[in-house]
């Protein structure tokens, strides 16, 4: 009887790993879309390339591409427990978080609102994850 949960337990695990793989990598897909079609200011320009920033509260919009191509996931088991992990992997980690939440007095700047682009990107995959879940439960997908 042992032996039925441990496979049954293996099974539930499995699924929780699927799951949350394909969850980040929608969130990472979202982000990057968000990025994409961030809504520019065209009255404002910055850099020599002519950088037109997003508009706040629109994702950041894309100057060289670096930040979007950064956007990763990863899908660890640590303990039993599935991790899944969705972010920039720049060198600068500050870049990602000041556009995420804006700098403020605490960041010893207040020059930029924020740019939400990982939060929004999740709230965006909220109806496929629940979908997701359904499915790979239910050993559909």
């Amino acid at each position: 009887m042992t032996m039925y949960f441990e496979k049954e337990a293996k099974e539930i695990q499995a699924k929780e790993k699927k799951f949350v793989t394909v969850a980040c990598a929608e969130v990472e897909r979202q982000a990057k879309t968000l990025m994409r079609d961030a809504t520019v200011d065209p009255n404002k320009t910055y850099g020599k390339r002519g950088h037109h920033p997003s508009v706040p509260g629109s994702a950041p919009a894309p100057d060289s591409g670096e930040l979007m191509r950064s956007v990763t996931h990863e899908v660890t088991v640590e303990n039993g427990e599935v991790v899944g992990k969705v972010g920039s992997i720049l060198r600068n980690p500050d870049y990602p978080k000041f556009l995420e939440f804006g700098t403020s007095k605490e960041f010893g700047t207040s020059k930029m609102k924020p740019r939400p682009w990982l939060s929004a990107a999740l709230e965006k995959s909220q109806n496929f994850m629940v979908q997701a879940f359904q499915s790979i439960m239910r050993g559909k997908k």
